[in-house]
């Protein structure tokens, strides 16, 4: 089960710039191509393979029905709270809902800021370092699927991710999880080192280095070194109960939204998850990345003035977020 994890997780880890990058813009004289997600992907000179770069903007850039593999790359989120994020720190808001159809087998979003549901159709779907902030559902299959990897990712839904179908090889790491967390009976897969803050329930899972803040009902899982503020998952297997929240992070005060869940000094989730690594979404062979930045270099600060001889100076800072 633990090779199975990694392979997942390298597959996702791996998707890169492909053939072609399209700019996408919805801000008024941009110079972008496109000012619509869904403009961009109907494009015929958007190919499979192709990535979409969805450059932050004030603007909402609409829904999508994806029928094509692409890579979707956005600018991340609570880019204002948190230190030598991007210069331009506005997010990429897809605010209309996204359907994933057959075709887009392959595709991605990375660092994209959803304010409507996600419903899947297909399987082999990642969803990285994306930030879920609506009323609604945040990632919802209407058919069964599999392999779907769903990794880093900051969820404020009241509905999260919501499993009703048929499903397997599903791998969910590294999420904060601020709604309710519904896996069905017809489910496999693997939770680690996530933080559950609303009442979760799962079948036939692992679960591994995660932390429950509140209720979770577990059936048919195996459940090893995860932490909770009640007995969720009891104290054997190197799990540990009754573990008050305030032992474990550094909290909300001087710190960004997500930051705040970064392990304060003496934690008792440091260090104590499987193999010795920290438990929570910091913890893993991947922590979670602050701000959903994607794993591209991003520029966070940009100095410019002209100078007498008719050029301009410019001082770019910029730093890679693999």
């Amino acid at each position: 089960m633990r090779t199975l994890t990694l392979s997942i997780v390298l597959l996702a880890m791996s998707i890169a710039l492909s053939a072609k990058v399209w700019r996408v813009n919805p801000t008024p004289n941009s110079g972008a191509p496109y000012a619509a997600l869904q403009a961009a992907h109907d494009a015929a000179t958007t190919l499979s393979g192709d990535t979409l770069y969805l450059e932050g903007s004030t603007y909402g850039f609409g829904g999508l029905s994806l029928s094509k593999k692409l890579t979707i790359i956005g600018n991340g989120y609570f880019l204002g709270e948190n230190p030598q994020t991007q210069f331009n720190l506005s997010t990429s808001n897809i605010n209309g809902y996204v359907y994933c159809y057959a075709g887009s087998q392959g595709s991605a979003f990375i660092g994209c800021t959803f304010t409507a549901g996600v419903y899947l159709y297909t399987n082999n779907l990642t969803f990285m370092r994306n930030h879920f902030n609506g009323n609604t559902y945040g990632i919802y299959p209407q058919a069964n699927c599999s392999d779907i990897v769903i990794h880093s990712n900051y969820f404020s839904y009241v509905y999260t991710i919501y499993f009703t179908y048929n499903h397997s090889n599903i791998l969910v790491i590294n999420n904060y999880f601020a709604g309710y967390v519904s896996i069905g009976v017809n489910f496999s897969g693997i939770f680690a080192n996530n933080i559950f803050a609303y009442p979760t329930t799962i079948y036939n899972s692992t679960l591994v280095n995660n932390i429950a803040l509140h209720s979770v009902s577990l059936t048919n899982c195996l459940s090893t070194y995860n932490i909770g503020n009640s007995t969720q998952f009891g104290n054997q297997n190197g799990n540990q109960q009754n573990v008050a929240q305030s032992s474990l992070f550094v909290g909300l005060s001087g710190n960004s939204t997500d930051g705040q869940w970064q392990l304060k000094p003496g934690s008792p989730a440091i260090g104590a998850g499987e193999g010795g690594t920290d438990i929570g979404i910091f913890g893993g062979e991947m922590p979670y990345k602050i701000s959903g930045l994607p794993p591209i270099p991003a520029i966070y600060s940009l100095d410019s003035q002209s100078l007498p001889s008719n050029t301009l100076n410019v001082t770019l800072k910029a730093k890679s977020h693999n």
